[in-house]
């Protein structure tokens, strides 16, 4: 029988596609991804990640207020900040040990540490509180810089000091270097050289450089 014109091509074995480059692809996405949320979640937990406080069983000692409302504040020399450290999330010698650490920063101590009359069983479950009065809203900003992420409540006391209240979720006395740096310029604020040089007096300059604040008060928790 004679053949066919028609030549059958060999047939090749059959190739599985490589996967190799495509699970590099999906990997390196996947890195993409979990890098930027991380980043996004670090930068939320900055001011406005804040934790609400409960309201104590007292009932409330005053006005929550945000932390922004402090940035037209000038912020007090640390020295001149009297603060009363008081235990609201029940950890034993807390608050001795917050007074000390921030007493450490220059801070100086209003009253002995004691327990939080406003949350007796120890259960403030947030980071905790900065409880201030209108006289003491310079001295608030000062400790709000120092304690990132806690919550601000103006209440009725006549006089400028601050209470800290520590909350369960609170960790340590960390400031980061911008904090830190406005403490140092706080200390050592420029002197006012215009009349001492026959010039017309006008503002003085201003204590804190601005960038270092702002990035002070932007500090995550």
């Amino acid at each position: 029988m004679a053949a066919s014109g028609v030549t059958s091509r060999p047939m090749r074995p059959y190739q599985r596609r490589r996967r190799g480059p495509v699970v590099v692809l999906v990997s390196v996405l996947a890195v993409v991804a979990l890098v930027t949320w991380t980043t996004v979640l670090i930068t939320s937990a900055g001011r406005s990640g804040t934790a609400s406080c409960p309201t104590p069983a007292a009932g409330a000692s005053g006005e929550v207020v945000e932390a922004s409302s402090l940035d037209s504040t000038t912020p007090a020399a640390a020295s001149t900040v009297k603060v009363r450290v008081l235990n609201g999330g029940g950890q034993r010698g807390q608050a001795n040990l917050v007074a000390a650490q921030l007493g450490d920063l220059g801070f100086t101590e209003g009253a002995a540490p004691d327990n939080d009359p406003l949350f007796p069983n120890g259960d403030l479950e947030c980071r905790g509180q900065i409880r201030f009065g209108a006289n003491g809203a310079s001295a608030a900003a000062t400790l709000a810089i120092v304690l990132p992420c806690t919550e601000l409540v103006r209440d009725s006391r006549a006089d400028d000091a601050v209470d800290f209240a520590v909350g369960t979720a609170f960790s340590d006395v960390k400031p980061g270097r911008p904090a830190r740096d406005v403490l140092d310029q706080l200390a050592n604020p420029p002197a006012d050289t215009s009349s001492a040089e026959g010039g017309t007096a006008g503002p003085p300059p201003p204590a804190v450089d601005p960038t270092t604040l702002q990035e002070a008060r932007d500090a995550s928790c």
